[in-house]
């Protein structure tokens, strides 16, 4: 493995042994490097495999942007989550997206914004793994810079848990996809009336949900902590969207043989009716 192209002290480009370009990291790898030169592979902490030389110059912005010590911390924290469940399979981007996201959420306490994670029980109800491990982020994050990140952070994080795991090759996509659609379609003809915002954050974390919703359904992980006290108030809270679920849950009988979970209707009810309600917001405001 030689040196193809010197980024910075810690970063160079290279070749596989198949001929593909690859982004290699080590702490004082390009230093004093030269076009040409063999890498010393004691040095090497990470290697990055794009897809394409766009994606490649993607991820080498990406590490050139982001502050050594995020992406540094990033690393540990990745690795030492994946050295403690040694079945947990990781798609290199987390340390690309969980660097950035650090980086990000930094910023904004800087200039003292806080967001708040309307999703934050969702996640962990439905992601309690990932969840685990942005909560402990978060601590880490806070002990080690002297910060306070609120426990809203460790929902947003966990997502780049659950998103990387999605990033490994899948032999359920297509079935995932099939029911993803099969739900989108009664959503879309029981509130005929309604125009979706497919592009909108709300229907997008909606779609995320259904998304995992499948790949859990598929893989037989769904348990969920029943809560009827919790359930009676979201279907009162949320009729329309009830109606709406019913028809998702008799389409799941029938096409699957499963029965919806009281806590999995409730969480459909509330992200259809938060779509609902902001579509027909929308509408009204553009009117």
């Amino acid at each position: 493995m030689r040196v193809s192209k010197i980024l910075n002290n810690n970063l160079v480009l290279s070749r596989n042994e198949n001929n593909e370009e690859i982004i290699v990291k080590g702490r004082g790898i390009g230093f004093h490097a030269r076009k040409g030169d063999r890498i010393d592979e004691s040095m090497i902490e990470k290697i990055f495999y794009p897809e394409n030389h766009q994606n490649s110059v993607q991820i080498q912005e990406y590490l050139l942007s982001i502050p050594e010590e995020y992406f540094d911390f990033t690393q540990r924290f990745v690795d030492q989550i994946k050295e403690e469940n040694p079945g947990l399979q990781l798609n290199n981007s987390i340390y690309l997206s969980l660097s950035d996201h650090i980086m990000g959420t930094f910023n904004r306490l800087r200039d003292g914004i806080s967001l708040k994670n309307v999703l934050l029980l969702d996640i962990r109800q439905l992601y309690k793994k990932e969840y685990g491990f942005g909560e402990r982020l978060v601590k880490e994050l806070n002990e080690a810079f002297q910060i306070d990140l609120p426990l809203d952070e460790a929902g947003f994080m966990a997502l780049h848990f659950v998103n990387a795991e999605d990033g490994q090759q899948n032999d359920d996509s297509y079935r995932i996809a099939l029911i993803v659609n099969q739900v989108q379609e009664i959503v879309k003809s029981y509130f005929s009336d309604v125009a979706f915002d497919e592009t909108s954050l709300y229907y997008q974390r909606f779609l995320t949900h259904l998304k995992y919703f499948a790949q859990r359904y598929l893989h037989k992980e769904l348990q969920y902590d029943e809560d009827e006290k919790l359930f009676r108030i979201i279907q009162e809270q949320c009729r329309e969207a009830y109606g709406c679920v019913k028809l998702i849950y008799l389409m799941m009988e029938e096409k699957y043989h499963y029965e919806l979970s009281k806590e999995e209707m409730m969480y459909l009810s509330i992200h259809i009716q938060t779509n609902v309600d902001k579509s027909r917001a929308a509408a009204k405001k553009a009117e």
